[in-house]
Formats: structure tokens, sequence, C-alpha cells
């Protein structure tokens, strides 16, 4: 497997350093993604495309306990890796799976989060019915990616060279409303005016952004975070 394409599931030696260099490059925006999510001690929550495990990290530091799942076993053992105190504490699970069969019962979380990840799967309206029927009644699914949609060349070239499709906030809230998820919000940030848009029930916001991790990608793609609940 290239390079390029091996980012989409990450394998042997290759995977593993690319797996390292994605926990520190998508540090900014995920942090950024993790802001519009509010996590009570009591949650049990689900990372999707766990890569690795440095999401499931932050989140379990909050959380009663946080699932990992990938179809990597790169990211599964790197997830277990950084995460090995947590998995001692009872705290956190990593589990080989696919998004399309997660190996969870119904109604099992109370968040389910995807990071950076939804680029990749391969039916993305037969997914998020999956997300949907792992989450708890008024469980909050959250969707965090680095573009809003493929119209930069950027993101034109990565589509390309990984297979991936690169969604717009459009695309991705009707996903959510065709399996019936309700209060579907997306957040944009404008890197460049240091603002935040706000797209929900039909209405735009715009509010000031404080936001001050650094990264050179929020000055040439607009960061989206999507929320909605079951």
């Amino acid at each position: 497997m290239g390079f390029f394409k091996n980012m989409g599931n990450p394998q042997g030696k290759l995977g593993n350093i690319q797996l390292k260099s994605m926990n520190k490059e998508h540090t900014p925006v995920s942090l950024w993604g993790l802001k519009h999510l509010d996590i009570s001690p009591d949650d049990i929550i689900l990372d999707v495309g766990c890569g690795g495990g440095m999401n499931v990290n932050r989140m379990a530091k909050e959380a009663k306990k946080v699932y990992g799942v990938d179809y990597s076993i790169e990211s599964v053992n790197l997830s277990k890796e950084v995460n090995q105190d947590l998995i001692a504490q009872g705290r956190v699970e990593i589990h080989e799976g696919n998004v399309l069969d997660l190996p969870f019962e119904d109604d099992t979380f109370d968040i389910v989060t995807a990071f950076e990840t939804v680029y990749f799967w391969p039916d993305i309206i037969k997914s998020f019915g999956e997300v949907k029927r792992v989450l708890k009644p008024g469980g909050m699914f959250l969707i965090g990616c680095e573009s809003n949609g493929a119209d930069n060349l950027i993101m034109k070239l990565s589509e390309k060279l990984m297979n991936m499709t690169v969604y717009d906030d459009g695309q991705l809230c009707d996903f959510l409303a065709q399996n019936d998820f309700n209060e579907i919000k997306a957040y944009l940030r404008d890197g460049k005016h240091k603002k935040e848009i706000i797209k929900f029930d039909g209405k735009v916001f715009t509010i000031d952004d404080d936001y001050d991790h650094f990264s050179i990608s929020d000055k040439y793609v607009q960061w989206m975070t999507v929320t909605a609940k079951k």
C-alpha cells in the first residue's frame, strides 16, 4: 500500500509512524472540536476510528469510561500503548472493529465521536445508522473534520491521493437527517478572522472564537465540527 493510501488504514511500520504523526498534527483541530462537547463524569463514550488514541486519552480524563474502535490493527496497538495506564484502571478499552458493524450492544453510549475519519467510511449513511444504534436515546454524536468540503486545492489533492471523500457541512447534516438524528448543528472555524460560524435549524450565527492553539491548516481550510442527538 502506498504512503498516502496507507493514511486511511495504517499498516506496518509506516502506519505506526503515520499514526504518531497524526496524534500530534491533529491535536489543534481535535481540541477545537472537543470544546463543543460537554462531557460529564458519568458519561460512557465511544471514539470511532480512534487512530493513535489521543482523543480517547483526552476524553477519558473527564468521562467514566471511553472505548476506542478502529479497523486498523496498528491503530488498535498504538491506542492501547498510549492509554495503557487508563486501560489498567478500567477506564479505557480499545477494540478492533468496523463502523459498519460496531461490536457493541444497542443504546450503550452517551457520546460517540469521530475525528478525522468519516472521509474513509465506505457507506456513510449506513455508518451513521450504526452510530445511532449504539447511542443511548438523547445521546450525542460529534464529528470533527479539518476541512469543510473539498473546494480548495489541498483537499482536492487529498481526495485523489488518499482515496477519501471530503464532505461539507450540508452533506453531513443531510446524512444525519436521513438517519433521523435531531438537534443537528454545524460549527465552522474561520481561522483567518478568529470567528466561529454556527448553523442550526436553518439559521446562521457568527461569534468570536478565542481558540489559540497554533495550527497552519486553519489559515487555509475551514475546520468543521458537526453535532447531533439521537
